[in-house]
């Protein structure tokens, strides 16, 4: 059987009693970091009779294979990562896959997770949202999938490091719009805060100060859903009706409120229309 074991994402009082009893009770436990592993276990004195092996990214293709002839032969595979909870946004999936095409028991042993916490704490909506995982290091690629996330009217869930915060804070609310967000950092643990406000107000911020210290995630409110309702050409028009009485700078602001679009894009639109006529 694999067991994927959650364990906690920074307050040991997280450390379920089952998720120990299923790490104790595993022949081998799969880590994606052995040695952050071995330490969570020295500080909870929790002893294991069971082998760590390293099961990551980098030595998937390897080690899997060794993996699956070990739950083949009967053994008790318990699957973490290096906090919260196996396969979100760490590796894993391609290890529960092949159990399940080779017949393989798979269950889990629930527990803390950094987005699920974020989104709990975030006074954003939780009856729909999406998980994007990590914001892409290279700026044409994060660009890329923030425009595609633009019209998405649920709550989005990211996670960031904090060197890049400011400058993906920017992009979104150039992207955007003025929408709410709100960072989640240090979740659980003493310095744990949490800051809500528009993305520019929060680029700002973030901008003129130091990188912030710790684990963060990123939550942006979803778009509106009347956006949904007015793709380029029917804005394009709208902006064109509005401009015949009101100024560049007021059509965007009265776009904005009946399509949802980011009003710097809107702004930039009616610009383009008004130098056309």
């Amino acid at each position: 059987m694999l067991n994927i074991v959650s364990t906690p994402i920074g307050n040991l009082g997280d450390f379920s009693p089952r998720a120990m009893t299923a790490l104790q009770e595993a022949d081998i436990i799969a880590c994606e970091d052995t040695r952050t592993t071995r330490k969570l276990l020295a500080l909870c004195s929790l002893e294991v009779r069971a082998k760590l092996l390293a099961y990551h990214d980098h030595n998937g293709q390897e080690m899997r294979p060794k993996l699956l002839a070990l739950l083949e032969a009967g053994r008790t595979v318990a699957l973490v990562s290096d906090a919260g909870t196996p396969l979100i946004s760490d590796p894993g999936y391609k290890l529960v896959a092949a159990c399940h095409s080779q017949g393989i028991r798979v269950t889990a042993t629930p527990g803390p997770a950094a987005p699920l916490m974020a989104l709990t704490i975030s006074g954003l909506p939780t009856d729909r949202f999406t998980f994007q995982g990590f914001v892409p290091q290279k700026q044409t690629a994060a660009r890329a999938q923030i425009t595609e996330s633009a019209s998405l009217t649920m709550t989005q869930i990211w996670f960031e490091t904090p060197r890049r915060l400011a400058k993906t804070l920017t992009l979104m609310a150039e992207i955007y719009g003025e929408r709410t967000a709100v960072i989640t950092r240090e979740l659980t643990k003493l310095h744990e805060t949490v800051e809500r406000q528009t993305l520019s107000v929060l680029a700002q911020k973030f901008g003129d100060t130091d990188p912030p210290k710790g684990e963060l995630v990123l939550l942006v409110s979803g778009a509106n859903k009347s956006a949904k309702n007015y793709d380029e050409e029917a804005v394009i028009s709208l902006l064109e009706d509005i401009l015949n009485r009101a100024s560049v700078k007021d059509a965007a602001k009265e776009a904005e409120a009946l399509t949802g679009w980011p009003r710097r894009t809107l702004y930039q639109m009616a610009l383009q229309i008004a130098r056309r006529d």
